[in-house]
């Protein structure tokens, strides 16, 4: 099992260690999380009354599978930001099986639920432990939620890390087209920057290739707005003239395709017009898009 610079240090249970040896090398920091979450439980074993339930609520639940991507990962920002009540997340091992944990305010303290028994292949456990506090770290590469100042051996635990390294990715390439009539571009496969001068007419760089920290800047942004679910989207529009988007990402072999227009206000169109927004932001920084002309016209 691969760990982080500032977990090498930890040492993990025997049983723990099994586990490691049996999944391997993997690119999923998330059970990194779950291994430190169970050598906390371990160190300060409590009983879970009645365990926690195993119904997934995918609308308040925040959950984390590879493959998928993070579901609801707004609503554990929103926990920590109010400071009461709790979130239960659940994070699922290589082999698709649920780790359901339950954090919860108690006097000013986090009182962790922890329930492993439906991992196959890992200790079927259920218990708590207290920590002092949830700390979010938002790297270049990684998403971390750490627990720190709990009891026991463990003093610090990562309750979700997300890994988002561009660098481990064998092929990825996206396509974003925009604007009124789409007619904007960014075309990282083709290597193709296409600008509307919204006077009937376009610009386009010449070989474009955008610096690898914007990708791997934008990678990060897929990986978060779960690019990977499937979403609800609408290109309907009652606004003229309108702007829509279409995003096509293709990622080690297999494609993603979505459609929506600036009017789809859900939560997935929100979150689909916040991420190509990242995009062209990142884009329009760049040098290839700063040597293209100035717009000039405008639509009506």
């Amino acid at each position: 099992m691969r760990l982080s610079p500032e977990n090498r240090r930890m040492h993990l249970p025997e049983s723990m260690k099994k586990r490691g040896v049996r999944q391997g090398v993997l690119t999923l920091i998330v059970l990194l999380a779950v291994t430190l979450l169970q050598g906390c439980f371990l160190t300060v074993k409590e009983a879970v009354n009645g365990g926690l339930s195993h119904e997934i609520n995918e609308r308040e639940d925040v959950v984390y599978s590879f493959g998928t991507g993070p579901l609801n990962l707004d609503r554990l920002d929103d926990f920590m930001e109010r400071k009461n009540g709790s979130q239960r997340i659940i994070l699922y091992t290589i082999e698709g099986d649920p780790i359901f944990t339950e954090v919860r305010y108690r006097d000013n303290k986090l009182v962790v639920a922890y329930d492993s028994t439906e991992d196959a292949f890992g200790p079927k456990e259920t218990g708590t432990y207290t920590c002092r506090a949830l700390e979010k770290s938002k790297g270049s590469t990684a998403l971390k939620y750490t627990l720190t100042g709990c009891g026991g051996e463990y003093p610090e635990a990562a309750l979700l890390w997300i890994d988002y390294k561009l660098s481990e990715q064998d092929d990825f390439g996206f396509v974003l087209k925009y604007g009124v009539n789409r007619k904007n571009e960014i075309n990282t496969l083709e290597g193709k920057l296409v600008k509307d001068l919204q006077d009937g007419t376009t610009a386009e760089a010449a070989e474009f290739r955008p610096p690898q920290a914007k990708l791997q800047s934008i990678y990060r942004e897929l990986v978060l707005s779960g690019y990977e679910q499937d979403k609800t989207l609408t290109e309907a529009c009652n606004i003229k003239p309108a702007v829509s988007y279409e995003l096509l990402v293709h990622m080690n072999g297999s494609e993603r395709r979505f459609a929506w227009s600036e009017c789809d206000q859900s939560a997935d169109g929100k979150g689909m017009t916040a991420l190509a927004q990242h995009i062209i932001s990142e884009v329009q920084e760049g040098e290839y898009y700063q040597a293209l002309p100035e717009t000039k016209g405008y639509y009506e």
